[in-house]
């Protein structure tokens, strides 16, 4: 959870670049909490993804998209007992708009957070299984330079293979956390029947 926390603070170091402030520098700032839903609506489950942009005269001076998702453990709904079943989970973000789902990211497995609290007089203990993904772009020397600290995006569902990009979010764009099932991994979204949703939001 610490390096979740430095991993925020460096991409809000990130955003805040002088001149931000300036008329020509225009900044875009799309979020939605992610609310359990769909395959385990009951369970304490939850997220929150993130998408920035800057612009200076028209041109792109950083861009970012960021999921974190957590899952209490055990849970019955997604069939993952403990860690291990967490470490091994195929967690995805789907992102869609009007027109259907247009991007994908993969989420990976971060760490395990324990949290334990006195209910009643006993102490109960509950694990959540974090995930995360984090894509980046920077400008530099006049170019666009595409950065993973976390997982992965494809942003074109149409070409076969995954194609890395950071995905444009648009206001009214909905995102769709998703466990995918081992025996569908390479197929797209729309392909897919198996999928275990269980987290979404409006930006």
């Amino acid at each position: 959870m610490r390096n979740a926390m430095i991993m925020a603070c460096v991409g809000l170091a990130l955003w805040a670049l002088p001149g931000a402030a300036s008329g020509k520098t225009i900044n875009t700032k799309l979020s939605t909490d992610l609310d359990a839903c769909c395959a385990a609506p009951d369970e304490n489950n939850g997220g929150k993804a993130d998408y920035k942009l800057q612009t200076s005269k028209g041109v792109t001076k950083q861009e970012m998209f960021r999921t974190f998702a957590h899952v209490e453990l055990p849970s019955a709904a997604l069939d993952l007992a403990d860690a291990t079943d967490a470490q091994a989970a195929d967690v995805r973000v789907i992102l869609a708009n009007g027109g259907g789902a247009y991007a994908e990211c993969f989420l990976v497995f971060f760490d395990i957070q324990q949290d334990t609290e006195v209910e009643d007089g006993e102490v109960v203990t509950t694990n959540e299984a974090e995930f995360q993904v984090d894509v980046r772009n920077m400008l530099k020397k006049g170019i666009l330079n595409l950065s993973t600290p976390a997982g992965t995006c494809d942003v074109d569902l149409s070409t076969p293979d995954v194609q890395e990009g950071l995905p444009a979010v648009q206001t009214g764009d909905t995102a769709t956390v998703v466990l995918v099932d081992p025996s569908e991994v390479s197929s797209p979204p729309a392909s897919r029947t198996l999928d275990k949703t269980f987290l979404q939001g409006t930006f």
